[in-house]
């Protein structure tokens, strides 16, 4: 028993070293859809533009608690989260696929702030979210704004979908794979 438990620990070991070293990084972004007490969402401000908060799971850490922790940053509490949407992004440039889920939770007390390592964070109507993230210095890719969209127009709908990310002059374009559909 002692030698399979020492086998599995280098084989994982093993592969967690690879992983780092060929930058094959299939990671997990998980986003956060925040709601005030008059429906508003909670965008952030980072160098890509505006979107909802993020967390990049690559630590030993629960769903909630990262999630909760990922609230807290911004000084408020939330209830307990919900999942939203479920997606798949493939590229033609990266041998991986990334997972995207999508969380969303109302505020239940705090007072909003801005975290240091982003450049503002703000309430907004569900339209006018949508506006800020389709800015014309918007780097980020515009996928995030359209699964964003699709979960604050039918929120009462877990979705899912597939997204094939391309990369052409340092900018990433999709194209899509699977249509949203209801997971539920």
């Amino acid at each position: 028993m002692k030698k399979l438990i020492l086998l599995s620990f280098i084989i994982l070991f093993g592969l967690k070293s690879f992983a780092q070293e060929t930058g094959n990084d299939s990671y997990t972004i998980q986003r956060l859809l925040i709601y005030n007490q008059k429906g508003e969402v909670l965008l952030e401000k980072n160098d890509f533009g505006w979107m909802t908060p993020a967390l990049r799971h690559n630590s030993q850490t629960t769903i909630k608690d990262g999630l909760m922790n990922l609230a807290s940053e911004y000084g408020v509490k939330i209830n307990s989260p919900k999942i939203a949407g479920i997606f798949m992004f493939m590229s033609d440039y990266k041998p991986i696929s990334q997972f995207r889920q999508h969380f969303s939770c109302n505020i239940v007390d705090g007072e909003l702030k801005v975290p240091e390592n982003k450049k503002d964070a703000q309430w907004f109507s569900i339209s006018k979210a949508i506006e800020m993230m389709s800015l014309l210095d918007t780097k980020a890719p515009l996928v995030i704004r359209d699964m964003t969209k699709q979960l604050l127009y039918y929120p009462e709908i877990i979705w899912g979908g597939t997204f094939l990310l391309s990369k052409k002059d340092g900018k990433i374009t999709y194209k899509t794979s699977e249509e949203f559909y209801p997971l539920k």
